[in-house]
C-alpha cells in the first residue's frame, strides 16, 4: 500500500490540475490490523473517474479540515457532494469549511451496516430463547437455517427459504426483522429518484412503526 501510495500521490497537490471535483470521497483506513493507527483518503469521483487527492495521517477534525481548507474557493462550486461515514470528526469538518453549501451524504454501505446489526442483535436474543424453549433435538434442526442467517446474504433463494422457513415459524419477530431488512436494501438498489425514494423510506418507517418490533428504534 505504501508504495501504490507513493507512486500515485503527491505530498502537495497541485490545485491547478483540478478542473472539477465532483462527489468529493473521505474515509479511513487502518494501516495496521488491529490497531487504532488511521490514514485517512480523501478521493474525488468526477464521470466515473476515481482520483486520490490526499492521504492523512490520523483522522481528526482539525486535519481533515486543514486540507479541506487548501481546496480553491473556485473548485468548491464543483463540489457536489462530499460522502462520508458517519465519524463526526469528518462531517464537522466539511460543515466548518463549506457550510451548507456543500451536502453530505452517507454511504449507503455504514448505513446497511446499522440496520443489519439490528436484524443481528435480534438474531442473538431469539437464539437464546429458542435455546431454551425448544429441545436439543428441535434446536439442533434449526442449524442450517440459523447458519444461512449467519451469512448476512441480501436476500435468498427460493430453496434457502425452505431451509429457513422452520426458523422463522419459531420466531415471526425475527422474520418480520429480516422482511424489513430485505426490504430496505431493495429501496437502495432501485434506480429511482430522490421523491420516490423519500416516500418509500418513510412508508418503510411508519411499517416498522406500527411492527411489533423494537430493534431497528
Amino acid at each position: 500500500i505504501e508504495a501504490m501510495i507513493d507512486r500515485h500521490v503527491s505530498e502537495k497537490i497541485d490545485w491547478s490540475t483540478i478542473k472539477e471535483i465532483g462527489l468529493l470521497g473521505i474515509d479511513e483506513i487502518s494501516s495496521k490490523k488491529g490497531h487504532k493507527d488511521y490514514l485517512t483518503i480523501v478521493t474525488s469521483r468526477f464521470n466515473d473517474e476515481v482520483i486520490i487527492l490526499a492521504v492523512l495521517k490520523g483522522r481528526e477534525k482539525e486535519t481533515i479540515k486543514a486540507f479541506l481548507s487548501t481546496i480553491p474557493t473556485k473548485l468548491h462550486k464543483t463540489i457536489h457532494a462530499v460522502c462520508t461515514d458517519m465519524y463526526d470528526g469528518f462531517i464537522n469538518a466539511v460543515k466548518d469549511v463549506f457550510g451548507k453549501k456543500v451536502p453530505v451524504v452517507i454511504d449507503r454501505f455504514h448505513v446497511a451496516m446499522l440496520y443489519r446489526q439490528c436484524l443481528v442483535s435480534l438474531r442473538k436474543q431469539e437464539l437464546r430463547r429458542l435455546k431454551k424453549e425448544l429441545s436439543v433435538e428441535e434446536y439442533h434442526a434449526l442449524k442450517p437455517a440459523i447458519a444461512l442467517l449467519c451469512h448476512k446474504k441480501e436476500f435468498i433463494t427460493e430453496d434457502e427459504k425452505k431451509i429457513i422457513a422452520p426458523l422463522f415459524k419459531y420466531s415471526p419477530l425475527l422474520k418480520a426483522a429480516y422482511t424489513f431488512c430485505c426490504q430496505l436494501t431493495a429501496i437502495y438498489n432501485s434506480h429511482i429518484d430522490n421523491i420516490i425514494a423519500h416516500e418509500k423510506i418513510n412508508h418503510w418507517i411508519e411499517s416498522v412503526e406500527a411492527s411489533e418490533l423494537v430493534c431497528f428504534d
